[in-house]
């Protein structure tokens, strides 16, 4: 089911505020200790946000299948562009992929009671160095592998945009020497189809892992 609608309705959402002001990689550990605390003490209330906005749009949450579908639906026809930074989410949005984030993992533990959340500090080199990730996967042969759903939905958010002609410019680079246009060398990738059960499939892919 995907529901199209001409523009969400905001009214009475709350855009998060992470309480810092730069990458969480890049923190003090005590820093991003209490950024982490934060997400966990408001996860309850944002989960509760991503409800209200669903239900203004006719739509309601729910931990089963059929409810992760609907909300990857709603995700997929609504989600937007910033109009100032293309290839990028505005604020709002952003903010929804933290909601919807939470939520899936929650619905993960849930259904794999053996994984929980943490403050990832297995290395500063990884990408979820000091994000909250889901933990605890025993089916896997990397003991320090973690699921980061804030960067999977970011990501698949702006999958989505570059399929409707919204792409971050990067311009040129140079490695070794060598000026490269990382604009151009993107636009010779072959168009990817977007996975139209995505949140489904994450949600699956854990239970086998876990």
């Amino acid at each position: 089911m995907v529901v199209r609608t001409v523009t969400v309705d905001w009214d009475g959402y709350e855009v998060r505020h992470p309480g810092v002001f730069t990458l969480l990689n890049t923190l003090p550990r005590a820093e991003a200790r209490r950024a982490f605390s934060k997400v966990m003490e408001e996860k309850a209330a944002r989960i509760e946000m991503l409800r209200c906005v669903l239900k203004a749009q006719g739509l309601d949450l729910a931990s089963t299948d059929a409810g992760i579908q609907d909300l990857n639906d709603w995700f997929l026809a609504n989600v937007e562009a910033d109009p100032d930074n293309p290839g990028q989410l505005p604020p709002e949005w952003y903010s929804v992929v933290h909601d919807v984030a939470l939520f899936l993992g929650e619905v993960i533990i849930e259904r794999c009671p053996g994984l929980g959340w943490t403050l990832y500090t297995g290395g500063k080199k990884n990408v979820s160095y000091q994000h909250h990730v889901l933990v605890g996967f025993s089916k896997v042969p990397n003991p320090k592998y973690n699921l980061d759903l804030d960067r999977r939905v970011a990501a698949y958010g702006h999958q989505i945009l570059a399929t409707r002609g919204s792409v971050a410019r990067y311009g040129h680079v140079t490695v070794r020497g060598v000026e490269i246009d990382v604009d151009a060398a993107v636009a010779r990738q072959p168009d990817r189809e977007i996975e139209k059960h995505a949140f489904w499939q994450w949600v699956k892919l854990a239970e086998s892992q876990a």
